[in-house]
């Protein structure tokens, strides 16, 4: 049941995101509005960190590849560990992790944003189609995607997600120290394959921070009243 239910939020989420898809031009002027917010405050350096790691073919076809492939599985991967083995936190967290992508979504709809990559004449390089030939923009891919999903990054909200949790709910050190660095080498990726702005990556993680504080009212409220209601 559990299988079914995650397949189908996921299912459910994925379609909606390709239903949900916005304006190119009302996603265009959001990518300028979002650079221009980047550059007001220092954080427009994309181009910076491409054009450092763009030279190395091996590194920037393994980031592609690492970007479109890495993502859900390593998810999936998290949710069954944590099902099979820290079973008392998995309902709390599969329903933050529902709630976080509903919240995306939401985003999503008022809220288009071309990516870096489709913002050619700022400097950014479609890594995934220059280098590794993946089209995410036609082909079997393209309905896949919702081409103007940039904000919020996901793939960090996910990354997150993932390596703060396994984290926190294991005591080895190994694992610890691979599970924080997990989000950090999503962060480089998604900015050094123009899949996504530094300000998708800071969405991303507030999203899910903001559904996992939810989850924690929610479940103390739901708690306590659980507690006056023994008592009575």
């Amino acid at each position: 049941m559990e299988i079914l239910l995650f397949a189908g939020m996921l299912a459910i989420y994925q379609l909606s995101r390709t239903l949900v898809v916005g304006d190119a031009t009302e996603a265009v002027k959001n990518a300028f509005s979002v650079i221009n917010l980047e550059k007001a405050t220092g954080f427009f350096f994309e181009p910076r960190v491409q054009s450092a790691l763009i030279d190395n073919l091996h590194m920037t076809k393994g980031m592609n590849l690492f970007y479109i492939w890495a993502h859900l599985p390593v998810t999936a991967a998290f949710f069954i560990w944590l099902y099979r083995r820290r079973r008392s936190a998995y309902t709390f967290v599969r329903n933050a992790f529902f709630l976080a992508n509903l919240f995306a979504l939401a985003v999503f709809v008022v809220f288009p944003v071309a990516p870096p990559r489709m913002m050619h004449n700022q400097g950014f390089v479609d890594t995934l189609s220059l280098f590794s030939g993946i089209n995410l923009h036609g082909g079997h891919l393209s309905g896949l995607f919702n081409p103007f999903a940039a904000v919020p990054s996901m793939h960090m909200g996910y990354a997150l997600m993932v390596g703060l949790i396994v984290a926190y709910l294991t005591k080895n050190w190994l694992i610890r120290g691979v599970a924080l660095m997990y989000p950090v080498i999503v962060f480089v990726t998604i900015v050094a394959t123009a899949n996504h702005y530094v300000f998708d990556a800071l969405a991303g993680g507030a999203v899910t921070c903001a559904a996992f504080g939810v989850m924690a009212i929610a479940t103390h409220i739901a708690s306590r009243r659980r507690a006056a209601h023994a008592q009575t």
